[in-house]
Parts: C-alpha cells; structure tokens; sequence
C-alpha cells in the first residue's frame, strides 16, 4: 500500500516497508568513533526489524577542513540520531561547538535526538561533565532530546 502525503514536497511512503532511520556519528578519534560505532550496532540489533537504518560517520578533523565542513553539516540536518563521542579530557573544541550551534539551528520541524558518549576518568571528571551540561543547555534551547552518557575509562596519565 502506498501513502502520498501533501506536503512542501511531495512523499510517497510505502507501508509495508520499515521507515528509515538515519545516523550520524561524530567522534573524536578511533577509540571514540569504535565505542559509537558499537553503541549504533547494538540499537540497529535491538530495532533492526523495526527500521531501516542509514549510517553516516564523521571525524573532528574533517569539520576543519573547509572543503568537507558542509557535508557533514547537512547530512545530519536530515538525520534522526546524532551520536558524538569524545574522550571529553578538554573543553569541546570551538570547531565542534560551532558545528552543533549550527546543527541545532538547521533542523526546523524535525525532533532528531543527540547522544553523547563521553569517557569520565578521575583527571577528567569535571570537564566531561562540563561538556555535558553545556549539550544539555543547547539541545534544551532547540527542543532536541538529549541523552547524555559517561563511560568510565581508566586513567592513562599516571
């Protein structure tokens, strides 16, 4: 069975199939892009029948290069889920603040939501809180649900 929906374009869903989900994961680095990309492997295991999933992943350092800064920006304009994960040893990069400042800004008529998987070590704790309470202010301001998340790592520095 198909659905066409009037809208300011016009969408054909089909009923029978699941509807699509999409992702975007921005990490840090390859440990924290590694945990996030866990943490979306056990939500698509968990809900795989019920949707259809699209996956899109970005580094830090890729928003800094001007060339790519867009992409990242519009694919997750459109998506459901956005999963940052960091080691959150340090502020937020400016970079990365203003990138979300601009996400929260772009995603008019849409309830995606933000997970934040952020590492919590003893040197740590306070900046990873930090930083949590900083998304949950921004997402609180655009209407965004946050989920915000501390891993306990164990300290490196010794």
């Amino acid at each position: 069975m198909r659905l066409a929906l009037g809208t300011r374009s016009e969408s054909t869903f089909d009923l029978d199939e699941p509807p699509r989900f999409k992702v975007v994961i921005l990490y840090e680095d390859g440990p924290t892009g590694l945990r996030a990309k866990r943490f979306y492997d056990r939500l698509v295991y968990q809900l795989d029948d019920e949707c259809d999933f699209k996956l899109a992943l970005w580094n830090f350092q890729v928003l800094g290069i001007p060339e790519f800064a867009n992409a990242p920006e519009e694919t997750a304009a459109e998506a459901d889920l956005l999963i940052l994960s960091l080691h959150g040893k340090n502020e937020l990069p400016e970079q990365i603040r203003d990138w979300i400042e601009a996400w929260t800004g772009q995603i008019i008529d849409r309830s995606p939501a933000l997970v934040a998987l952020v590492d919590k070590t003893k040197a740590g704790a306070a900046m990873a809180a930090s930083t949590l309470a900083y998304l949950n202010n921004i997402t609180k301001r655009a209407g965004i649900a946050f989920f915000g998340h501390a891993v306990f790592a164990p300290d490196l520095e010794q």
